[in-house]
């Protein structure tokens, strides 16, 4: 439903690819060896030789940091070849088993430290639920999860569980009913946002203060690969029960047109059409995305 576009995408990749590195670096030659022998059966990797270059880990880079659309191509043409399981015990090993056990070896980089620096609260899949970091005595705990877009299962694509755009920070909710499902489109896609529309069943143009707010139930249009998300994560349904805030978004748009925001202006009550805004809707779409609910469903309600 939101796309997942970090204006320190190459922090995050950096702080990533560099803990996942280090682990590797430490194994044995032999397993080293081995793990590079599963990455180069990929596409993408032909021109490396068959026997690895000791200083040389471009494979490793090119392996973790591989974009959405290679992942999915390795997932649709080779999935037999996405099988073993180094990256799927590190995951669970490692960087995703509690706040106190880390990647790498200086002990600095785990799930907590990359959901800190992602620094969104807001669960993309969904747009529906927050998500926390707490202290629970003295422990760090997450109300989040670290959902495997391609799942890591496995039978599924164990070897994808370290990769970095496989990882997508999601809600509880949507991660206990996606479970092991594939979906249709990730967050790290680009037109993921332009596959949704959210709507009020009402007839365009009607009055609201005579709408019963039980009447403006919130109707989700999906096409392409979220219409696989809606069905897996029920997001129809969800957002149904969605009608008392559809209804006030549409009632306070309807009554403050923009003749009297500019009036506003011009008494001195608001310094600017923005101030108004925000003041009555909050933040706009862009500021306000991944760090409040319901984004999406306001800016396709009433454009903002």
């Amino acid at each position: 439903m939101l796309r997942l576009d970090f204006q320190n995408i190459e922090e995050l990749e950096s702080l990533h690819y560099d803990a996942v590195e280090d682990y590797v670096k430490g194994l044995l030659g032999a397993d080293q060896d081995r793990i590079y022998g599963c990455v180069i059966q990929l596409s993408g990797f032909e021109n490396f030789p068959k026997m690895r270059t000791t200083a040389d880990y471009s494979w490793l880079r090119r392996f973790i940091l591989a974009d959405i659309s290679k992942l999915r191509d390795w997932v649709t043409t080779q999935a037999d070849k996405l099988l073993f399981m180094d990256f799927h015990e590190l995951y669970r090993l490692r960087f995703s088993n509690g706040s106190e056990n880390f990647v790498d070896s200086a002990g600095t980089y785990n799930a907590y430290k990359l959901i800190e620096k992602m620094g969104i609260h807001v669960c993309p899949y969904c747009d529906d639920e927050y998500m926390d970091t707490v202290e629970v005595d003295g422990k760090k705990k997450r109300t989040s999860e670290i959902d495997h877009f391609f799942p890591e299962g496995k039978t599924k694509y164990p070897a994808l569980a370290m990769c970095f755009y496989n990882l997508v920070l999601s809600g509880q909710n949507c991660n206990g009913l996606k479970k092991q499902e594939l979906l249709g489109v990730s967050p790290y896609e680009s037109d993921i946002e332009n596959q949704t529309y959210l709507y009020p069943d009402l007839p365009v143009g009607v009055n609201m203060e005579v709408v019963n707010p039980k009447d403006c139930k919130v109707k989700l249009h999906a096409k392409r690969g979220m219409a696989k998300n809606e069905k897996v994560l029920g997001l129809a349904d969800r957002y149904a029960h969605r009608y008392r805030e559809a209804y006030m978004l549409l009632k306070r748009k309807q009554q403050c047109p923009d003749d009297k925001i500019d009036e506003l202006i011009r008494m001195g009550l608001y310094p600017s059409k923005e101030a108004f805004m925000e003041t009555f809707f909050g933040p706009a779409y862009e500021e306000g995305k991944l760090k409040e609910i319901h984004q999406k469903m306001k800016h396709d309600i009433i454009g903002y």
